[in-house]
């Protein structure tokens, strides 16, 4: 029933302090921060209510209220959403929602969902990574906003669902347009392009390795992140790129990308709007394409190349080609490249989707338990005896310890939550209606 490619996404894969002290760098020197849009909230309701308050947590806590969840699960491809201010399920538009679930196209399982980024035009996000505190750990915090440990967390720490595509990469930020800090001194909060090739095409439906009509492919570069007036302020990404049937000419653009997402149509090389024709968007270090979970087109990308020596052995940035003043000459070349590595089907394109640190990849393996963080798997009915479980297969039960803190779509409230059950209509049909719960502390 499940498979890597449809239950895990991209996670950035730091540590909480690490997470936490990289968020303060960067809002610090400008490299990150709490972007936010501003709509009016809606008010449409969900004729589907979710559970109410339970007893409320000790006084001496900012989490002064509970709240309970519990939904049937939705059909496969939708989704519910909730705001645990109200305590209510609430329309999944707006800023009044807080946490959405949206089932998979199985309809046996679903991941979760902030009111941010990609994901909504809320203020919300999740503090990252959710898996490295149980729910036992978050119980003990007074505020969800100070670490018991390591003290007040600056905003930034609770991160945005984001496109996750071909833009999207394993390192501290889960850029790869971008690495962060690569001198390692203490005092390096910058961002270095890595001036990594992407061929980019309008079409991947119809798109081939030459990008033939009706399809027209691009070769893109991002080269800075800084701007501005001085010319020194962060959220000002500038790249360049060719059109691939005449690349001997090489277009330069810059956006400032501080606050929100600016929308790129690489045709008539101009900014335009979210309902606008735009091929690429940028907001300030994550850039997404218009195709896939990120927009209604068809545009999807491929890494054409990454420059000779800009890593080591190990993956790891070499400082000393970072921080070449030479890098915007030396890479020129690659953008008319025509033997740059493409597709060669369209199947093969990336398009993009979307992540969010509350749906980490799965850990273990077949036919031992999977653990998807909330939840486990059991792929055999033997690993689902051997827990306790109906001897059925492919049933799926709750980490009731697994525990998660989301800042609210107001931007206002927090709450710590964790599954606590999963309840099938039948017990011994794997594929019968489950029921979830979901209990929240609330900091209103």
């Amino acid at each position: 029933m499940m498979k890597n490619d449809t239950l895990s996404l991209h996670r950035r894969t730091l540590g909480a302090i690490g997470v936490a002290a990289l968020a303060l760098t960067l809002a610090a020197c400008g490299g990150g921060g709490d972007d936010s849009t501003t709509t009016t909230p809606s008010t449409g309701g969900n004729s589907n209510t979710g559970g109410g308050t339970t007893t409320p947590p000790a006084a001496t806590t900012a989490f002064t209220q509970s709240a309970e969840w519990s939904f049937a699960l939705p059909a496969a491809g939708a989704s519910l959403c909730y705001d645990f201010n109200a305590k209510a399920e609430t329309a999944c538009s707006g800023t009044a929602w807080d946490l959405k679930v949206k089932t998979d196209t199985g309809g046996r399982t679903a991941k979760l969902w902030t009111n941010s980024g990609t994901s909504g035009t809320g203020n919300g996000g999740a503090f990252g990574s959710p898996f490295d505190h149980t729910w036992s750990n978050l119980s003990a915090w007074k505020n969800a906003t100070t670490d018991p440990v390591n003290g007040a967390l600056p905003a930034a720490v609770f991160l945005k669902d984001s496109a996750s595509g071909v833009f999207a990469s394993t390192n501290d930020i889960g850029s790869a347009t971008f690495e962060y800090g690569v001198t390692g001194a203490a005092t390096d909060h910058s961002l270095y392009p890595t001036f990594r090739t992407f061929v980019i095409t309008t079409n991947s439906a119809a798109a081939d390795a030459t990008g033939a009509t009706p399809s027209t492919v691009f070769a893109l570069q991002v080269t800075g992140y800084y701007g501005g007036a001085g010319g020194t302020t962060s959220g000002y990404p500038s790249f360049r790129f060719v059109d691939r049937n005449a690349p001997a000419t090489v277009y330069t653009a810059q956006v400032n990308a501080s606050t929100d997402w600016v929308y790129y149509d690489l045709v008539n090389r101009v900014t335009t709007t979210s309902t606008g024709t735009w091929h690429i968007a940028f907001n300030r270090y994550n850039v997404k394409l218009n195709g896939g979970e990120s927009g209604t087109g068809t545009v999807a990308g491929f890494l054409g190349k990454t420059p000779a020596g800009f890593y080591d052995s190990s993956n790891k940035p070499v400082a000393a080609k970072f921080t070449d003043v030479n890098n915007l000459t030396a890479t020129l070349a690659d953008l008319s490249d025509l033997t740059l590595a493409v597709p060669a089907s369209a199947s093969a394109w990336v398009k993009d989707s979307t992540a969010s640190v509350l749906n980490p990849a799965y850990t273990g393996t077949y036919p031992n338990p999977l653990n998807y963080g909330w939840f486990s798997y059991f792929p055999t009915a033997a690993a689902a005896a051997a827990n306790g479980l109906p001897s059925v297969a492919h049933l799926i039960a709750a980490n009731t310890d697994a525990g998660g803190l989301i800042r609210g779509g107001e931007g206002t409230t927090y709450a710590r939550f964790h599954l606590t059950k999963i309840a099938y209509a039948d017990t011994n049909v794997n594929s019968s209606q489950q029921t979830w719960t979901i209990n929240f502390d609330v900091q209103p």
